[in-house]
């Protein structure tokens, strides 16, 4: 009796031991990024002076460092999970443009029935970067913050195959100063998804949706004035739907379909309506793993005149991205590929207004991943 009483509680030690994991990968890679601060493509007339791509676009070569590190436990019913995830991207040719940011989230969830989970999440995001976000339209946007976020809610099973979560969420988000202003905004909203399995041959289909909707409350703070002198109330909402498509064992096609709508509820003047298709496809085998996506929106202002024309605004979206690993012989090395393009187009026409404007923004890179602890 004591021998397996013994036994018994070394194996019981061992079981709590093996619900403890560590996943950790470090990677670096090295590439090109085009017009980094999304700078108008075409001329600009300011102050009687003519500035062209020259003086516009900021291009580099550079270097990417990157940690992610994950770390799961789970006892009886309780899960907890934790995710740092650090970067760094250091331009060549610009030094000071380089710029960091930190990723962290913590998840809990716990089961409730064999069908109901609860779940809860905080995350924390600093973005340590100089300048201003060349893509404006309506606020200027540095390009360094802080940003602070919860949420919780219920995942559930309403049929065989199906998944769907149900939540409520909140951000505060809190710009870096940018001379005498200060930009922040909180944020809280409703979130719901729903995914449904089904297996109609030999290989699996999925289709569902995502869709949230939020209230964004921006205040403008000016130190040179008292009280604050710009607040903007605006809801959005957003849903997309989607259908993945197996062509095989290892290749599938997941064709998308997004509404993305802002609403001004203080000026009735800043409100959009963005729509458009997507399409993913990805291959992924015992050593390869690929990713293609392709995306083409339109935006429509509700009230903005496009500067220079007696039409609405409109932006038009041509997205693509392309993603590789590689394994490669040395054990948990990977080759790792990344390619981004974006071209957003308007009929703005007036060459003084540098906001609503058109850009292009690239980067193609080549480095290498290596998981350390998987």
């Amino acid at each position: 009796m004591k021998y397996s009483f013994t036994t018994i509680t070394i194996f019981i030690c061992f079981l709590g031991i093996s619900q403890e994991r560590h996943r950790l990968s470090i990677g670096t890679q090295g590439g090109y990024e085009y017009n980094y601060f999304k700078s108008p493509d075409e001329l600009v007339i300011t102050n009687d002076s003519v500035l062209n791509e020259e003086d516009l676009i900021a291009s580099s070569t550079y270097q990417d460092v990157f940690l992610d590190y994950a770390y799961r436990k789970k006892w009886k019913a309780n899960r907890l999970r934790l995710s740092v995830s650090p970067y760094a991207r250091l331009f060549q040719e610009n030094p000071t443009d380089s710029y960091w940011s930190l990723d962290a989230t913590l998840k809990y969830d716990r089961k409730l029935s064999k069908k109901t989970k609860a779940l809860a999440e905080l995350h924390f995001k600093r973005m340590d970067r100089e300048g201003l976000d060349g893509a404006q339209d309506v606020l200027v946007n540095p390009l360094g913050f802080t940003n602070y976020g919860a949420s919780a809610g219920l995942e559930t099973q309403l049929l065989k195959g199906n998944k769907s979560t149900l939540g409520v969420f909140y951000n505060f988000k809190d710009f870096d100063a940018y001379g005498v202003r200060d930009l922040e905004f909180n944020e809280y909203g409703v979130r719901m998804a729903s995914k449904q399995e089904y297996r109609p041959g030999r290989y699996e289909h999925v289709f569902g949706f995502n869709a949230y909707y939020k209230k964004r409350l921006y205040t403008t703070l000016n130190s040179e004035e008292t009280p604050q002198n710009g607040q903007r109330d605006w809801d959005y909402f957003k849903m997309n739907v989607f259908y993945k498509l197996p062509l095989g064992a290892y290749f599938n096609v997941s064709p998308q379909l997004t509404y993305y709508g802002r609403f001004d509820r203080l000026e009735n003047r800043s409100g959009f309506h963005q729509y458009g298709p997507a399409l993913r496809l990805r291959y992924n085998n015992n050593k390869t793993k690929v990713t293609v996506a392709l995306k083409y929106q339109v935006r429509d202002y509700t009230e903005i005149m496009a500067p220079g024309t007696n039409d609405a605004l409109r932006y038009t979206y041509a997205d693509a991205s392309f993603s590789l690993e590689r394994k490669l012989p040395v054990k948990g090395l990977l080759l790792s590929v990344n390619a981004y393009s974006r071209f957003r187009e308007t009929n703005t026409e007036d060459l003084a207004a540098r906001s609503f404007r058109g850009y292009t923004n690239q980067y193609a890179g080549m480095g290498f991943v290596w998981k350390l602890l998987r």
